[in-house]
């Protein structure tokens, strides 16, 4: 029998989880060694987003999120050159913003908050144009979702869609898409010299071109798009998602029934000297689902209509396999079925219910709850306040994603057709 998922259901399992992070007092079990306050992915801040989401719809009390924005800025609030849009004052910038709606009161903070992330949002910028300048390849960090400047974009896009600094942001990154040579022959410029995990690495002697949204070129491509929507950097933005569409063509790999892109490129990939890895979980942050996504953002921003019946076709078939397939197998924003489902609601490319009718199976909702707190922890992106998130979001009467735009998703979704 196929598994589904009712709101009744969704909405139990959202609540159950909500009840066991009622206060960080409640969470601190759960979270063991994994307690960063001013965290969004696994901290405070992202169990925070959860109940302030909860309280925008009546369905949670302020008085829990309240609690948990508190223990975010305990103690204080990083605004250094390490912070980046899921830690320190970056992401609590994108919280507050979703606070504020329910909580006016917060103008105040937002703005002092606002001032810290456009001075290091300027000042990443100034180093990444020395590094630019000095013909330097990058490192991931530099230009990411997770720690570099498209997530610092993202932020600043939800904030303001003609936000002085964005034009910067999107000038960086279509120069960022200019090649450059590696090894005596052309490569992208976004090749980075450090490995995946975005460190110097023996197994990445020449470095890589990493394909992702969470660590690789489609989060620029996803805000590319995004600006190109809103009519800023026209030129450079069309020109720029160009060359990166013209890549992702050349190692797209598969057939109509499964497309996909490697996580990344090696040298030795692309001498020929060795073979791209087979597809794995078509998750949001690496494969398929992710790559398809910020590429149909483009099509879409571009007018490439027939680009974009494509990638929903390939949507599509990903959401239909992922709730049966063995390679999606936990519940998370990041790499699991409630990111498969945040991305079939947005895109209009397939049933959030369905994607997420595994995540509520296997007994009552306080047993579904407690098993996805000890498995994933109580984090936004890769545990369980994130899939309570989309549970309690994507499945309701109304469903509503704005508070997704940390993760580069187009909130109106389906309405481009």
């Amino acid at each position: 029998m196929k598994a589904t998922c009712t709101t009744s259901r969704a909405s139990a399992v959202a609540a159950r989880v909500a009840d066991l992070l009622a206060t960080p007092e409640h969470a601190r079990a759960w979270a063991g060694e994994r307690w960063w306050p001013q965290s969004l992915a696994q901290g405070a801040a992202g169990v925070a987003l959860l109940h302030i989401e909860r309280a925008r719809t009546g369905e949670g009390s302020w008085e829990r999120a309240q609690a948990w924005l508190e223990c975010a800025v305990a103690q204080g609030v990083d605004a250094s050159p390490a912070a980046h849009l899921f830690y320190g004052a970056p992401a609590l910038a994108h919280v507050l913003n979703r606070a504020q709606s329910v909580r006016p009161e917060f103008g105040p903070q937002l703005v002092r908050l606002g001032a810290a992330v456009d001075q290091i949002v300027t000042d990443r910028l100034e180093r990444a144009r020395e590094r630019l300048a000095a013909g330097v390849r990058p490192v991931l960090a530099e230009f990411d979702t997770i720690r570099g400047l498209a997530g610092l974009g993202a932020l600043l896009l939800a904030r303001d869609g003609h936000h002085p600094l964005l034009p910067g942001v999107v000038s960086y990154l279509a120069a960022l898409t200019e090649p450059l040579t590696v090894d005596g022959t052309e490569a992208p410029g976004w090749w980075a010299r450090v490995g995946p995990d975005g460190k110097a690495d023996p197994r990445f002697p020449a470095g890589h071109a990493n394909t992702g949204m969470a660590h690789g070129i489609c989060g620029p491509l996803a805000l590319l798009a995004l600006a190109l929507q809103r009519g800023i950097a026209l030129q450079e933005c069309a020109g720029a998602m160009g060359r990166i569409l013209d890549w992702l063509d050349v190692w797209q790999q598969g057939d109509a029934d499964q497309v996909w892109w490697p996580y990344w490129i090696t040298r030795a990939q692309r001498s020929g000297a060795e073979r791209v890895v087979s597809p794995q979980r078509p998750s949001w942050c690496y494969g398929a689902a992710g790559v398809a996504h910020a590429q149909l953002l483009a099509a879409r921003a571009l007018g490439n209509a027939a680009r974009a019946e494509r990638l929903r076709a390939v949507l599509h078939r990903v959401f239909t396999i992922a709730p049966v397939s063995p390679v999606v197998n936990d519940a998370s924003l990041c790499h699991g079925y409630a990111g498969l489902a945040l991305l079939a609601h947005t895109t209009g490319a397939g049933r959030a219910e369905d994607l997420l009718a595994p995540v509520v199976g296997g007994g009552d909702a306080h047993t579904v709850a407690t098993k996805l707190l000890s498995t994933g922890g109580i984090g936004l992106l890769e545990g369980a306040a994130g899939t309570a998130l989309a549970l309690h979001a994507l499945t309701g009467p109304a469903p509503e994603s704005g508070w997704a735009g940390f993760l580069l998703c187009d909130p109106t979704g389906g309405a481009h057709g």
